[in-house]
């Protein structure tokens, strides 16, 4: 039984790193679970305060996951249209992967801003702004991601190997 959970465990693990590229899936609270469901093999020495520390690098990571893009956007001089223009393009650019999920935001984010009737060159730092929280936010999930992985696979090496 010890194995299957190992094996549910690395899969959430795995999928949470891809998820931190995917804006669909929740890519840290998916590691997390692989992490979570890792206690219950015997062995595993995670201790409460690790695991709850990583809970609250988890929940900081998703929120800023919506606001990064948004204070992107409005560092750049963007207003609410290329705010809204980038979250649209950003849900089109999945249709187009992996390249939408990068282009789409700054397409929607300069789109909105031109609607909004704002000149070329404001519409593009606004797209600029956005492109930049959106990769930020990549980088911040696969980082979080990655130490959770790094951290799974070391206990199950250590369980293992010992």
């Amino acid at each position: 039984m010890d194995v299957l959970i190992v094996i549910v465990g690395a899969v959430c693990v795995l999928v949470g790193v891809v998820g931190s590229i995917v804006p669909l899936l929740p890519g840290t609270p998916i590691s997390y679970v692989g992490m979570l469901l890792l206690l219950l093999v015997d062995g595993c020495s995670y201790s409460v305060e690790y695991l709850l520390i990583i809970l609250a690098l988890v929940i900081l990571q998703q929120v800023l996951n919506y606001y990064i893009p948004i204070w992107g956007v409005k560092k750049y001089g963007g207003s609410s249209y290329g705010q809204w223009g980038g979250v649209l393009g950003l849900l089109v650019g999945l249709f187009m992967m992996p390249w939408g999920i990068i282009i789409g935001p700054f397409v929607g984010a300069v789109l909105g801003e031109l609607i909004a009737g704002r000149n070329t060159i404001d519409s593009l730092k606004a797209g600029f702004g956005s492109l930049v929280g959106n990769l930020l936010t990549i980088v911040l999930g696969l980082i979080l991601s990655g130490v959770m992985a790094y951290s799974f696979f070391a206990e199950v090496v250590r369980i293992y190997c010992n």
